[in-house]
């Protein structure tokens, strides 16, 4: 059962990428195992070039993310099953921005999360591994 829930969440949170995607109208996905960035055109917000690295990540994460203009942003880990187990808010800069978390000290125990930023009416979110 655990199996299929899992599925169930991996699968949603695909559809939810690529319609997002597919909104923004642009479907350029880049991925590698130590990193996964999306690149949206800054005319279809101030939020790009997203990336949360290292994934799996062991003791230190980072969500980079460049942005046009000055801000706030919320960047929030959820479990597997969806309950919040982290966040933090985080003032947000023209141009290159990097939050960087401390798995270790948050006593976030190792599975599969997904990390979100949300910043004015802008949402994305990625799939992260804690080893």
């Amino acid at each position: 059962m655990k199996k299929i829930f899992l599925l169930f969440v991996i699968m949603l949170s695909v559809f939810a990428a690529s319609a997002q995607y597919s909104m923004n109208g642009n479907e350029n996905l880049k991925g590698t195992s130590s990193q996964l960035s999306a690149t949206f055109n800054a005319e279809d917000g101030f939020i790009e070039n997203i990336t949360v690295y290292p994934n799996p990540v062991v003791d230190m994460l980072k969500v980079s993310f460049k942005s046009s203009r000055r801000s706030t942003a919320m960047v929030s880990l959820y479990n597997n099953i969806g309950k919040q187990v982290y966040s933090q808010e985080t003032a947000v800069e023209p141009g290159n921005n990097v939050v960087s978390i401390d798995i270790r000290s948050k006593a976030i125990e190792p599975g599969i999360y997904f990390v979100q930023c949300t910043a004015e009416n802008e949402k994305f979110t990625r799939k992260l591994i804690v080893r």
